[in-house]
């Protein structure tokens, strides 16, 4: 597999902790974890690419990923394989759980990237959000606050996937 690219943002250290358990779940592959607050200019280097994000507002990007976002617009995903990470809390924030993932999605796809490790929405109880399709979220959606004891399955389980679809 090649090398993987983590890059996240993170206010109060959950997505940051996130991405550690990413790591130790992918602790034999090869990767690099980026915060975004630190830049993203090494992001095109990466065929293989895990984002994560947690939602603020009504499903907006955290800020570290706002401030990028111009940036982020221009990248050509083309040939790349983009797993996406959202948290969120589902009964807070239910109208909004997770759109963080979503405007990340759509930036992706449409700079013509590929975006794999989609998974189920049961097991969840939101009021509604942008970040499903179908009956699944568009990445791995994770809320600390209400359902934390299931993170190290639902990460664990999630990465064995990614490894059978990344390049």
């Amino acid at each position: 597999m090649e090398k993987i690219g983590i890059f996240y943002g993170s206010n109060t250290g959950k997505t940051a902790a996130i991405a550690e358990e990413i790591e130790f779940n992918l602790r034999k592959e090869n990767y690099e974890t980026i915060n975004v607050a630190d830049g993203i200019d090494t992001m095109p280097e990466f065929k293989n690419l895990i984002l994560l994000t947690p939602t603020y507002g009504v499903g907006e990007v955290q800020e570290d990923w706002a401030n990028v976002m111009p940036e982020f617009e221009k990248i050509d995903f083309t040939g790349k394989r983009i797993a996406i990470v959202g948290l969120g809390n589902q009964f807070a924030f239910g109208e909004s759980f997770v759109g963080g993932m979503r405007v990340l999605y759509d930036v992706i796809t449409k700079n013509g990237g590929e975006v794999i490790g989609f998974t189920s929405n049961v097991g969840y109880k939101y009021e509604e959000t942008n970040s499903v399709i179908g009956d699944q979220f568009v990445g791995l959606a994770l809320d600390e606050n209400n359902q934390d004891d299931e993170t190290p399955d639902r990460v664990m389980a999630w990465v064995e996937i990614l490894k059978k679809n990344f390049y």
